[in-house]
């Protein structure tokens, strides 16, 4: 084992999701997406996710705003898209313009989730923890969507065919192939 002169964080995967946010002023919607592999889930009853967002980022202030933001699990034949949701700014260009991605409006929220994407969720916020250089901002899940082209047997999300990605150490990945069910010990 060796010991690395610097400490660098390694968890991984990271999950690569498109959050949007919806900005709305005098009759006209500023609708925005961001990239993002800092997220997580907080709980499950209710369920709540975490995503963190650089202090000052205009997608973190929107989402302070207005309480409420969409997650959105896209696909991996979409890189190029997502990599533009992360290196644009959302209050200079229109991501939905530029990516060409189709935005659907949520029922529960006043903000568009993304057509494309096989997983979206409706999420209000719950809470804001500020750290040194994020804001960690937590969501409560109040609406989920599933492309039907996309659901098992089981009628659960198929994350083969989602081709999900994820982020390691500035490169992206996809997830490979099920190698087992969860407990699968105590099931033989």
């Amino acid at each position: 084992m060796i010991e690395l002169k610097n400490v660098k964080n390694y968890l991984a995967p990271l999950p690569v999701i498109l959050v949007t946010t919806r900005l709305q002023e005098n009759n006209i919607k500023k609708d925005n997406i961001i990239a993002i592999s800092w997220a997580g889930i907080c709980d499950h009853a209710p369920h709540l996710i975490n995503i963190n967002i650089a202090k000052g980022r205009y997608s973190g202030k929107i989402i302070k705003l207005t309480r409420e933001f969409g997650i959105c699990i896209p696909s991996s034949k979409y890189l190029k898209e997502i990599d533009l949701c992360g290196t644009t700014h959302g209050n200079k260009v229109n991501k939905f313009e530029l990516t060409k991605f189709t935005p659907f409006e949520a029922k529960s929220i006043n903000v568009p989730l993304i057509k494309e994407c096989p997983i979206n969720m409706e999420c209000t916020l719950e809470d804001v923890i500020s750290f040194e250089s994020h804001d960690m901002l937590i969501g409560k899940i109040v609406k989920t969507y599933v492309d039907e082209n996309y659901i098992d047997e089981k009628g659960n999300p198929d994350f083969a065919k989602l081709e999900i990605l994820a982020y390691l150490n500035d490169e992206y990945w996809t997830l490979g192939k099920k190698i087992e069910d969860l407990f699968f010990t105590k099931k033989k």
